[in-house]
C-alpha cells in the first residue's frame, strides 16, 4: 500500500533538518580547506563534537523517537558514530585531508551527548504535561 502524500511530507519534513546535516558535513569533510575554521587549540575536535551532536539530536527527532527506553538513546548514536566512520574514510581519500581516529571518537561523543540532550528533553516536556 502505497504511503498516503500527507504521511510522506510529515515524514519528510521531520528528517530535513538532519539531512540538511549531513549534507553540509559531507560536503565540507570533501574540500582539501575550509575557511574561517576557529584556530584555537583543539578547535577542530570542538567543531566535529557540535556538529555531530546536533546531527545526533536531529537524527533522533527524525527517527521519532519518544525517550521512554535507554535503547532509544543508542539508535541516534549508532547511527551517527556509523556516519562519522564514514566521514572519516571520505576525507582520506581528499588531497590534504586525513583519517583520524580522534576526530571519529569526537563524533561519536558527540553523537552520545546530542542523544541525551534530545531524550532530556523530552523527558522534560513529558513530565511538563502530566
Amino acid at each position: 500500500q502505497p504511503m498516503n502524500i500527507k504521511k510522506f511530507l510529515f515524514v519528510f519534513l521531520r528528517s530535513l533538518p538532519a539531512l540538511c546535516i549531513f549534507c553540509i558535513s559531507f560536503y565540507l569533510s570533501g574540500k582539501s580547506t575550509i575557511e574561517n575554521m576557529p584556530t584555537f587549540l583543539f578547535a577542530d575536535k570542538l567543531v566535529h563534537f557540535i556538529c555531530f551532536s546536533g546531527l545526533s539530536f536531529w537524527v533522533a527527532f527524525a527517527c521519532g523517537l519518544k525517550g521512554f527506553s535507554k535503547r532509544e538513546l543508542l539508535v541516534p548514536s549508532l547511527i551517527v558514530s556509523l556516519y562519522g566512520i564514514i566521514d572519516e574514510i571520505h576525507q582520506s581519500f581528499i588531497p590534504g585531508r586525513m583519517m583520524s581516529f580522534g576526530d571519529w571518537v569526537t563524533d561519536s561523543l558527540g553523537g552520545i551527548f546530542g542523544s541525551l540532550v534530545f531524550f532530556l528533553l523530552v523527558r522534560c516536556i513529558n513530565n511538563r504535561q502530566r
